[in-house]
């Protein structure tokens, strides 16, 4: 069983984990946001892309269609001068500029048929690509607001743990404390005091030696693994 002073820095190191994981799930939220917003703006991008195409295309189908609105008028205004007109081949020649006309008009509206079945088309495909965008939009919004409401959770939670680790500390003997210190600015990781069992130190889960197996059953002082340098305990 670890003795008083052991038992005291055991309540330092849980509250130290509890501040240490709040601070790191803080740390974390920034990334969090950031990687919502990206998709947020990636969906926004797409729909305003396919959006953006489906306009060109529209504004090709009206450019057709004034096109044909041009040409009716030449063949309004060349059958009008084909009344003024006293030579056959004059009549001939304004008849050939309105069948010219007419085959260009006929063309135009071809194309402009094919455009008008591929806006619809993609119109239809449009609509649904949007609505699915929306709802993963809708979801990724709600998550932004669940993550400012964890972060607000979160500073609270930071202050209680900053708070109750300051009081675990307090009540902890200097010496062992400030061993402790030192144990956690060289491991990387918890624990910081590690307890010793058949041998083998909880921290590193290496074997340690006999002098510190036999030594750390003094309760007196403070006893290191000589692998890890952790504090150590039965």
């Amino acid at each position: 069983m670890a003795v008083p002073q052991i038992e005291k820095l055991l309540i330092v190191q849980d509250r130290d984990a509890t501040l240490q994981k709040t601070e790191q799930e803080l740390a974390r939220l920034p990334r969090e946001r950031a990687a919502l917003d990206a998709k947020i703006s990636s969906e926004t991008e797409n729909i305003e892309s396919a959006r953006a195409a489906l306009k060109a295309k529209e504004l090709a189908r009206k450019e057709l269609d004034s096109e044909v609105k041009i040409l009716e008028a030449a063949i309004q205004k060349f059958r009008t001068l084909q009344l003024e007109v006293k030579k056959n081949d004059e009549y001939r020649a304004l008849t050939q500029q309105i069948e010219q006309a007419e085959g260009s008009i006929a063309s135009l509206e071809e194309k402009e048929i094919g455009l008008l079945l591929e806006i619809d088309a993609e119109q239809e495909g449009f609509n649904e690509a949007k609505a699915e965008i929306d709802a993963r939009i809708k979801i990724q919004k709600h998550s932004i607001t669940q993550l400012k409401e964890r972060e607000t959770n979160l500073k609270y939670s930071l202050n209680d743990a900053r708070v109750a680790l300051e009081e675990a500390r307090a009540g902890a003997d200097s010496e062992y404390l400030q061993h402790y210190d030192r144990v956690r600015k060289l491991s990387k990781r918890t624990p910081y005091v590690a307890r010793i069992e058949n041998h083998t130190c909880s921290g590193c889960h290496l074997r340690v030696s006999n002098e510190v197996a036999q030594a750390i059953r003094d309760p007196k002082e403070p006893h290191f693994c000589d692998q890890c340098g952790r504090l150590v305990y039965l």
